[in-house]
C-alpha cells in the first residue's frame, strides 16, 4: 500500500462519523481525483465501506466512507490470534519473549511482501575511515524519521488506529484489531506488536533496544515509542543524502 493510501486509511481510522472525499481531501491535501480512487481501492480490499449519502437535488446521491474495523476477516483473525495468546500464556514458559519473536516472523513476513513500501530504508555503510579500519555506519535524521513513518504506516495496514507526533518518535495506538485478546493476555499479544515494531525497525540503523509500548496507557489507547537515535555502532548524521526510501511524510 502506498504511503498517500496509507494517509487516506489513517485518517478514514481517526472518525466514528462517515466522511466524504471532499473531507478527506481537505485532511490529507491530496486531490479530490486522487483521494477517490485510494477510497474505491480501500473499499475493494475490505479496508474501508461506503454508503450513499442523503441525496440533495438531482444526480446521484454521493458516497461517503468509513474506515472497516479491521482488514479483511476481522472475525477469524481476532479469533485464532485471541487462541494462539491464550496457548501460549498458558504452555510457555517464556510467553512475552515467544511473543516477541513471533512479532519479529511477522515483521520478516510483512516486509518481502511489500506491505510497506518506502518506508523502511536500509541505513549505509560509509567509507572505512583513513588509516583503516571498519566502515562506520550512518543514518541521517531524514532516514530516520522515514523508517519511524513506516512503522505507523505498517501499523495502519495492519488494523490499528494511529496518531504520531511531528517526528514520529511517539505513536498513540486509538484502535487496536485485536484489542479483546490482548486485554485477556496482554505479556503475549503486547509482546508480539513490541516484536513486530522492532522487527520492522531490523535494518533501519535505529536502536530497537530503545523501542517502549506502553499498553494501556490511556482510556482505550496505548503508547509506542520509538528510537531518535541511532544503534550503537551506528552514527547519526544530520545529511539527507543516505536516506534510501522516498520522501518522509
Amino acid at each position: 500500500m502506498s504511503k498517500a493510501r496509507t494517509t487516506v486509511l489513517a485518517r478514514l481510522r481517526l472518525h466514528d462519523a462517515t466522511l466524504s472525499v471532499e473531507e478527506l481531501s481537505a485532511e490529507t491535501g491530496q486531490h479530490p481525483n486522487t483521494v477517490r480512487e485510494h477510497l474505491e481501492a480501500l473499499v475493494e480490499t475490505s479496508y474501508a465501506t461506503r454508503t450513499a449519502a442523503p441525496k440533495v437535488g438531482r444526480g446521484r446521491p454521493a458516497w461517503q466512507y468509513q474506515a472497516s474495523a479491521s482488514p479483511a476477516g476481522p472475525v477469524g483473525y481476532a479469533a485464532l490470534a485471541a487462541a494462539l495468546a491464550k496457548h501460549i500464556a498458558l504452555h510457555s514458559h517464556h510467553p512475552a519473549a515467544e511473543g516477541e519473536a513471533a512479532g519479529r516472523a511477522w515483521a520478516q513476513a510483512l516486509k518481502p511482501a511489500g506491505n510497506s513500501p518506502d518506508n523502511l530504508p536500509e541505513f549505509s555503510a560509509a567509507t572505512a575511515p583513513e588509516g583503516g579500519g571498519a566502515a562506520a555506519k550512518t543514518i541521517s535524521k531524514a532516514a530516520a524519521k522515514t523508517a519511524r513513518s513506516g512503522v505507523s504506516n505498517a501499523l495502519v495496514e495492519a488494523g490499528f488506529g494511529v496518531q504520531k507526533n511531528r517526528d514520529a518518535t511517539e505513536l498513540v495506538l486509538t484502535t487496536c484489531p485485536i484489542v479483546e485478546a490482548a486485554r485477556d493476555n496482554p505479556e503475549v499479544v503486547c509482546a508480539v506488536h513490541l516484536g513486530l515494531v522492532k522487527g520492522l525497525l531490523t535494518g533501519s540503523g535505529l536502536a530497537e533496544s530503545e523501542v517502549e509500548l506502553l499498553p494501556f496507557s490511556g482510556l482505550g489507547r496505548c503508547t509506542l515509542h520509538l528510537p531518535l537515535g541511532a544503534a550503537a555502532g551506528t552514527q547519526a548524521t544530520g545529511k539527507e543524502t543516505t536516506a534510501h526510501a522516498a520522501g518522509t511524510p
